[in-house]
């Protein structure tokens, strides 16, 4: 037999490398065999029709937590990623150069899902406690060992975490940023990830800090000093220029970072995010608002991001910033086939953001099927 499976009739989209129609996408030793119309289904040993589906590349999501806390989705990692496509995931500096190895050891022997991470600028990683952040004292700020530890890591730390808000740094100015981006420089010039949420600090005075290549994270905040100033109404000048200049703007939902009327008023003036992801933990997979990363898709389809805009900020584009370029993210022929099949239904969904607000959407995209290095990993039962 040519194909080990073949998956046939469906809606191709992937955007990353320009394939979109009706066609069947074959499978072979775990890689992306060829994607064509009418491929011969007697040279696969199975055929399963997706006719009326959209196919996608796996789904991957720029900003989770495996270990947030020291525990979190741990285990359960692939659980709340397989069931909604998610074959790729990037934890945002859960751990650091302390307990990163706890990090690497629950991937090698409990997680299938293909992972990276950041190492958080704390020596202690994200340990939130009644008397501040990770960060709040600033003896657990750990520039040398945080460097030596992505260098070390070469196949799973990708960059420098810092989480930037009340209570998270030891001091409220640039110097964090600063020194956050010195970090970088000293593990090889690696990009730097800055959350930003409820900042006591104007946002154009931290990116000013940050070089092309690096993250704002949690941008669609609806909370102090966000992408939109303290007056809320319009996309600051320096956003746009940082974006253009390369700052990558990540939308990372979360509890706490996800505000309807942010969104709506962004995307209404052309300011979309690079990349789409969840901010998932076992308590935003479990009670929402998150749930997963189709359901943040979802949200923004609901305000009139075009679908194919949102295919590839959760798919190519953050794949790229990971270091998977052309091998995942994408169904060209010899990349890894990790695929995830949806049905776009109609209807009534209600939907809520991080603040309590609601909107109804006509239409909810819904994991039906999840193929990761060739293998079916996940088949929604029938209704």
């Amino acid at each position: 037999m040519q194909y080990d499976l073949l998956l046939s009739g469906g809606e191709v989209m992937d955007p990353g490398a320009g394939l979109r129609g009706v066609m069947d996408v074959a499978i072979a030793g775990g890689k992306i065999a060829a994607v064509a119309p009418s491929l011969p289904s007697k040279q696969a040993l199975r055929t399963i029709s997706v006719k009326g589906r959209l196919v996608m590349p796996g789904l991957v999501d720029m900003h989770a937590h495996v270990m947030v806390n020291g525990h979190d989705m741990g285990g359960q990692t692939d659980h709340y990623c397989r069931g909604s496509g998610v074959t790729t995931l990037c934890d945002a500096g859960s751990t650091g150069s302390s307990n990163f190895s706890a990090l690497r050891g629950m991937l090698d022997h409990h997680v299938r899902t293909r992972v990276r991470a950041f190492v958080n600028l704390s020596a202690i990683g994200i340990t939130g406690t009644s008397r501040g952040g990770e960060l709040s004292h600033f003896p657990y700020a750990d520039p040398e060992g945080c460097a030596r530890t992505i260098t070390e890591n070469p196949d799973l730390a990708i960059g420098v975490k810092l989480r930037f808000g009340p209570n998270l740094v030891w001091e409220y100015s640039a110097e964090p940023v600063k020194l956050a981006r010195k970090t970088a420089d000293m593990a090889g010039g690696v990009p730097m990830m800055m959350h930003i949420t409820d900042s006591p600090v104007p946002l154009p005075d931290l990116i000013a800090h940050m070089k092309p290549g690096d993250i704002v994270t949690h941008c669609y905040h609806g909370r102090n000093h966000g992408i939109m100033g303290q007056e809320k109404q319009f996309v600051l000048k320096e956003v746009v220029e940082a974006q253009r200049a390369g700052i990558i703007f990540d939308c990372a939902h979360g509890r706490n970072h996800f505000n309807f009327r942010m969104i709506e008023k962004a995307l209404d003036q052309g300011f979309l995010p690079d990349t789409i992801s969840t901010d998932l933990t076992t308590t935003s997979a479990s009670t929402g608002p998150v749930w997963d990363l189709p359901t943040t898709m979802t949200k923004l389809l609901h305000f009139g991001m075009p679908l194919e805009d949102i295919v590839r900020r959760a798919t190519a584009n953050p794949a790229k910033l990971m270091g998977y370029e052309g091998t995942v993210g994408t169904l060209k022929p010899g990349a890894n086939a990790d695929i995830s099949v949806f049905e776009l239904r109609d209807g009534h969904h209600e939907l809520r953001d991080s603040d309590g607000n609601s909107v109804t959407a006509k239409r909810r995209l819904l994991a039906q099927l999840t193929v990761k290095d060739g293998r079916v990993w996940y088949e929604r039962p029938a209704e």
